[in-house]
């Protein structure tokens, strides 16, 4: 049932005391984590939580009237434990033609309506080892630190456990994050930058291929299938476990940048100092610098929060001199803060954001994104810096119901062995992955809400495409109505994941939106899957 079910006299499994409990936790990413069902962006059109009232969580006063109903929930759950759970699931949903879903923390918005759902969140095993061997290797032992997962495991669990060998993985940014889907998809965090995103970093899976088969993918066996896992999305198996690259423990050295619009200053003449500034990124990033920023407004501001690792402080101040010196002609335009620290061990920059994202909110939103490679940022800044007015927030800003648009900027790209991945060849050169997004309150009307998600895609969308037309975006977050998303996702591996799909998947059990081979199924809107005819 759906976990807001509790909340509606009509359900069998109405409980005014739980249902509080759900309208509590409705906005907590991790309580999301836990339900066998829920996921971060529950659909407010099929059983949100409401108050006695009858208002939504998010504010919608009709959202009683018109029911409880299971929307994009599966209808069966299988609470996995071992990979045989999955076999066993795999064929009981395809003798019964039942779609398959697979949910590990709810970040993916993994949900599929009347589906058969593997809920792989309580494979929590994790084991270290300093001299890790593949399987099939023979006696090969390589002196290599690399961490075994359970499906389960998020960054939290998975940095944590880490740190007590005095070790790091790659992981993502939200604590609650789960580290398979994350590096599966692709995969930036505070440290790939240095080591590689997560897709690099995959040395070996337990993988139950949807026609039944429990395989170990490795460099000595299933290769091709160990190849489509790193970086190539979802749906080439359900994967149990995944084995990581680990690393000694770095110290890490912060740089804080913060960029404010004065009083009276111009939208125009700020973003000319946010596109100085992102041109000088690639230096920065080949100097080891990599982070996260936000530019928000009004008033319009620019915030960087950069890491060094095994860099001392000195190193960091000399490197970011050149930029700040130029921003200090800018005076007039701008108010600028800069700070270098010493952080310590990595794990304390972990624990100093320690961030769990909200979930489940009031607002709808819809984003864009794109790889931009050096070039985009260092051939023509003024086209740079217009094209990042147009996709940015704006300095005087006033619709209540619409939020400002925000951009979020990731400097932590750093692909490190592309060719034995299947992950986009765009990552290959780019410096940023830059995100344009919008959100609003449910209030507002339906056609509005189109225009604005249709004005995300086919403007800010074009904007970015045009900045960096040879690029693409980023699998794990790209914009839903992404136009040519094979290109745009997957880059010219796409044909050879294709094949590979049809390989693993010969029936395409595992369905998901903008996955390989997607394009062959249609999605009606009670949720059942058709085949194209032309497929």
């Amino acid at each position: 049932m759906p976990p807001a079910s509790v909340c509606y006299p009509d359900q069998p499994s109405y409980d005014h005391a739980a249902c509080q409990k759900v309208l509590d936790h409705w906005t907590s990413s991790a309580w999301h984590a836990k339900d066998p069902v829920s996921v971060d962006s529950p659909p407010e059109d099929g059983c949100p939580p409401i108050y006695p009232n009858g208002t939504s969580a998010a504010g919608d006063p009709d959202a009683g009237a018109r029911g409880c109903n299971f929307g994009a929930y599966p209808a069966y759950v299988i609470n996995v434990t071992c990979p045989e759970d999955v076999q066993k699931g795999i064929l009981f949903a395809k003798e019964h033609n039942i779609r398959l879903n697979v949910k590990g923390t709810g970040h993916g918005e993994s949900a599929a309506s009347g589906s058969l759902s593997m809920w792989t969140a309580h494979l929590k095993d994790m084991e270290f080892s300093r001299n890790w061997t593949e399987s099939g290797s023979g006696s090969n032992v390589k002196d290599r630190m690399a961490i075994t997962f359970g499906a389960g495991v998020q960054d939290r669990e998975a940095f944590e456990y880490a740190a007590k060998s005095d070790a790091v993985v790659v992981g993502g940014t939200d604590s609650t994050v789960g580290i398979v889907g994350w590096a599966t998809g692709g995969g930036h965090g505070y440290l790939t930058g240095t080591y590689g995103v997560g897709a690099d970093n995959i040395l070996e899976a337990t993988v139950v291929t949807a026609t039944g088969e429990i395989l170990i993918a490795n460099q000595y066996q299933h290769g091709e299938l160990l190849w489509a896992l790193r970086g190539g999305g979802h749906g080439f198996g359900i994967v149990t476990s995944i084995t990581m690259k680990a690393y000694p423990m770095p110290s890490a050295t912060m740089w804080s940048l913060n960029i404010a619009a004065n009083n009276h200053t111009d939208d125009s003449s700020y973003w000319d100092i946010i596109a100085g500034v992102h041109a000088e990124l690639p230096r920065l990033f080949d100097a080891g610098l990599q982070g996260y920023y936000t530019i928000s407004g009004p008033p319009l501001t620019f915030g960087y929060a950069a890491f060094a690792y095994d860099t001392d402080k000195s190193s960091v101040e000399r490197n970011i001199q050149f930029l700040i010196s130029w921003l200090s002609t800018k005076n007039g335009t701008a108010t600028v803060s800069s700070t270098v620290s010493d952080v310590g061990p990595w794990i304390d920059v972990f624990h100093m954001f320690n961030l769990s994202l909200a979930a489940g909110g009031g607002l709808r939103s819809h984003r864009t994104s794109r790889l931009l490679p050096v070039r985009s940022l260092t051939q023509d800044t003024d086209y740079l810096a217009r094209t990042l007015q147009e996709v940015g927030p704006r300095g005087n800003y006033t619709d209540g119901l619409v939020n400002n648009f925000a951009l979020s900027g990731f400097v932590t790209c750093g692909s490190k062995s592309s060719n034995l991945s299947s992950l986009n060849p765009a990552w290959d050169d780019a410096v940023v992955h830059l995100i344009s997004k919008v959100s609003w309150d449910h209030t507002v009307p339906k056609a509005k809400a189109e225009d604005l998600a249709w004005d995300v895609t086919n403007r800010k969308g074009a904007a970015l495409r045009s900045l960096a037309p040879d690029s693409g975006a980023y699998f794990n977050e790209h914009d839903p109505n992404e136009p040519d998303w094979q290109y745009a996702l997957y880059g010219d591996n796409y044909p050879r994941l294709q094949g590979l799909k049809r390989r693993f998947d010969p029936d395409g059990m595992q369905y998901c939106h903008h996955c390989v081979g997607s394009e062959e199924w249609k999605l009606g809107g009670d949720g059942r899957l058709c085949k194209q005819p032309w497929a």
